[in-house]
């Protein structure tokens, strides 16, 4: 805001100066200039930061979050925190509140809820209690040593609040309920 202040009270003595031409010259010269200036810091910066490479994969697997841009999937990546489970750990239970949404990286886990289903990688579930804010649906109980990676329901409900990927969700939601079972695809 102070740039455009500043640059607001020394255009017209620039203008008056040098002249329009000259002066749009000068200005529209600034930013690349800076950038060249800056090129190798930028470059030093790219290298150190490393992104969350193996949870912008996950995400990118789920089908639920493919209307979503790139910068918000890494965004999702970034909140993702990594479980690790083993047999007969209870993830989920029928009638409990929702509090994340959960992505199977490895492993295999049973769901439950008066049928019985399983789900391994690249499934997803907890979509159910989060979008609808109703108790948990199923129980889901690991069978093997398995890693999750969930999402905390506020980060959650913000990525779907996306038109496209909150009509999928109410989608793969009303699937799972329909069919008797919440049970990943």
């Amino acid at each position: 805001m102070g740039a455009v202040g500043v640059g607001s009270i020394v255009a017209p003595a620039v203008v008056a100066l040098v002249g329009p031409r000259t002066a749009f010259a000068v200005v529209g010269a600034i930013l690349p200039v800076v950038t060249i200036l800056s090129w190798r810091g930028l470059q030093r910066i790219d290298r150190q930061v490393t992104g969350p490479t193996a949870e912008l994969e996950v995400v990118s697997e789920v089908p639920l979050f493919e209307p979503l841009s790139l910068v918000a999937k890494e965004h999702l990546a970034s909140k993702l925190t990594r479980l690790h489970v083993e047999p007969g750990d209870v993830i989920v239970r029928a009638g409990e509140t929702g509090d994340r949404f959960y992505i199977v990286g490895e492993g295999e886990l049973e769901i439950t809820n008066g049928a019985c289903g399983s789900c391994h990688g690249g499934d997803f579930f907890g979509e159910i209690a989060l979008l609808r804010d109703v108790p948990r649906t199923a129980t889901v109980r690991a069978t093997s040593p398995s890693e999750l990676y969930a999402l905390d329901r506020d980060d959650f409900l913000a990525a779907v609040t996306h038109s496209a990927v909150r009509a999928a969700g109410e989608a793969v939601a009303e699937e799972r309920l329909s069919a008797g079972l919440a049970v990943p695809h």
